[in-house]
């Protein structure tokens, strides 16, 4: 499977060999990246916007519900403090389009050695007051020092992004720590070495989904528009299972590359799991029916 991934970065004319990535270099190290302002988001920056809030007119209450049907509830938002959108793939081609955008690409692919997939794009934007979480991780919990990396979330950011209307806040090279943030402290409102993430519209910030990291408030109401892109193993369930979440349509229209990058090509293993995300290990562990994965 790597193999067709090395194709797939030679098509795109993307070099393999020899491939040195600061970006990727420093990922591994701190766990997050930011990368340049891709030409792609920015020369179509006002048709990802309009296409976002015509989709938010439309599914008024029932964005964001996808993969969390059982517990949708009529006339109810899935998150009062945000607009959301989920399944993204299946509702536009131009979002399709940045599974294949080259500097994104590059790094993923070192990262991952070559070992990834797509699983999901997702839409949230806090609302004036609201967005602050505590300190949190995306995935299951490391168990040791050299277990592999196995999820990615990418934040492509639609607006400029700083303290002031809800940056992210992260604890770089947390990445690395075993088990759970409450292994090491209960208070997890703050930590000493937590920095916020200041970010351009059409920036993308990359970051390995066991960094310990929150959203902030939205302080002063400006818009802070941002997709989410999964990212994982080929190995591992996607967080939205693409084969059943992309409507025949929406399959039938994909080039084989884009069919591949997303799980669903003709040889590519069927997973059983409708949707993959940790929250059942959250509520396991902490007790509660706070899903923090579905927070983001």
């Amino acid at each position: 499977m790597t193999e067709q991934i090395v194709e797939i970065l030679k098509e795109l004319e993307i070099q393999t060999e020899n491939n040195e990535n600061e970006f990727a270099n420093f990922f591994l190290e701190n766990g997050y990246c930011v990368l340049p302002q891709s030409d792609f988001i920015l020369n179509n920056l006002e048709k990802f916007r309009k296409i976002i809030d015509d989709l938010m007119t439309k599914e008024d209450w029932r964005g964001g519900w996808e993969g969390k049907e059982q517990y949708m509830k009529f006339n109810k938002k899935f998150n009062k403090g945000a607009n959301r959108l989920a399944n993204l793939f299946n509702k536009d081609k131009l979002f399709l389009k940045l599974i294949t955008e080259k500097n994104l690409l590059t790094v993923l692919a070192e990262i991952f050695q070559n070992d990834l997939k797509f699983g999901a794009l997702d839409m949230r934007e806090p609302l004036q007051g609201t967005g602050w979480q505590e300190l949190h991780i995306d995935w299951l919990p490391r168990k040791n020092s050299d277990d592999p990396i196995e999820n990615v979330i990418c934040f492509i950011f639609l607006d400029d992004t700083n303290v002031e209307n809800g940056a992210m806040r992260i604890v770089p090279k947390t990445h690395k720590k075993i088990g759970w943030i409450d292994d090491y402290q209960k208070d997890k409102s703050s930590h000493p070495e937590e920095i916020t993430v200041d970010v351009k519209k059409g920036s993308i910030f990359l970051m390995n989904a066991n960094l310990w990291h929150s959203g902030t408030t939205n302080k002063n109401g400006l818009r802070r528009r941002v997709l989410y892109l999964d990212v994982r193993r080929r190995s591992i369930p996607q967080l939205l299972n693409q084969r059943i979440y992309l409507d025949e349509n929406t399959q039938n229209t994909l080039s084989e590359t884009e069919k591949f990058l997303l799980g669903v090509a003709k040889n590519d293993e069927i997973f059983d799991e409708r949707v993959f995300a940790v929250g059942d290990y959250y509520r396991k562990h902490f007790k509660t029916d706070v899903v923090v994965r579905e927070q983001e």
